[in-house]
C-alpha cells in the first residue's frame, strides 16, 4: 500500500507543476540510516542528528510557510501525543523544516505561534543538508512557485538513527503513536515488515473471490433460464 501511495505522488510531482527540489528516493526504506546531517534550531545553536542517537526520535518534515497541510500534519502529532501513553523523556521529537530559507529567527516565530512544546525540537539545515536527510528517509517534495508540494508523512527512527516505521497521513491515534514508538524501541512488527506479502495475498484473495462469485452468478443464471424453459420443448413435442 505504501508503494501505491508514494507511487502515486510521485506521478503528481512529475506532473509539471513542479521545478527543482526533488529528491530521487520516493518511499522510506526500513532500517535505512538517516543522513547524520548537521541543523540548526530557532536560537542559531548548530547540532548533529547524532545528538538524537539512544532515543526513538520522531521526525516531521514541515516548512513554516505552510498554513494548509503542515499545520494539520503538526496538529495531529500533538494532539496524539497528547493521547499516547509514551514517556515523553523516553524519545525525541524533531520539527525539521525543509526550507532552507527559515532563519532561526522565523522558527522562534514558528514554535511561539504554533505552541511547539518545549521539550520537542525545532530546526532546518543548508540546502545540501536538507535534500539528504530527506533522501534517506525517503520524503519527496517539489516546488511550486513559492510553496512547496510534499507528502503527510511521519518517521519513527530507532536509537541508532533507522528508519524503523513510518506513517502517511494524518488519521493516526495515540495507539499508533505508542505501537510505532514500541517498533522503535526494538519491538516487533511482523505485519509492517511483511505488509507487502500481505497487500499482495489480499489482491489475490479478492481477485478469486470475484471470478468465484462470477461463476456462480453465470451459474445461476443458467439454472434460472433452465426454471423457466417449458418442459414440452426439451422433450421436442
Amino acid at each position: 500500500m505504501r508503494h501505491w501511495l508514494s507511487s502515486l505522488f510521485l506521478a503528481l510531482s512529475l506532473s509539471g507543476t513542479l521545478s527543482g527540489g526533488l529528491v530521487e528516493n520516493v518511499a522510506p526504506e526500513r532500517g535505512r540510516l538517516a543522513a547524520p546531517v548537521s541543523w540548526i534550531d530557532e536560537n542559531g545553536r548548530t547540532h548533529r542528528l547524532s545528538e538524537f542517537g539512544g532515543y526513538p526520535t520522531i521526525l516531521l518534515p514541515v516548512y513554516t510557510r505552510c498554513r494548509t497541510a503542515c499545520l494539520t500534519n503538526l496538529g495531529q502529532l500533538k494532539a496524539a501525543l497528547a493521547d499516547s501513553s509514551a514517556d515523553p523523556t523516553q524519545f525525541r521529537v524533531l520539527l525539521f523544516s525543509f526550507d532552507h530559507t527559515d532563519t532561526p529567527a522565523v522558527l522562534a516565530s514558528y514554535r511561539a505561534s504554533q505552541s511547539v512544546p518545549l521539550n520537542w525540537s525545532v530546526g532546518t539545515a543548508s540546502a545540501d543538508d536538507i535534500a539528504a536527510l530527506l533522501e534517506s528517509i525517503g520524503f519527496q517534495y517539489g516546488e511550486a512557485g513559492k510553496e512547496f508540494l510534499h507528502p503527510n508523512l511521519l518517521i519513527f527512527l530507532d536509537g541508532k538513527l533507522r528508519i524503523a516505521k513510518w506513517i502517511y497521513g494524518n488519521a493516526y491515534s495515540g495507539r499508533d503513536i505508542d505501537a510505532a514508538l514500541k517498533v522503535a524501541r526494538g519491538g516487533n512488527d511482523w505485519i509492517g515488515r511483511h505488509s507487502d506479502l500481505l497487500y499482495a495475498l489480499l489482491l489475490f484473495a479478492l481477485s478469486v473471490g470475484c471470478v468465484v462469485l462470477v461463476y456462480y452468478l453465470l451459474q445461476l443464471n443458467l439454472l434460472r433460464r433452465a426454471s423457466q424453459t417449458p418442459a414440452g420443448h426439451h422433450a421436442g413435442l
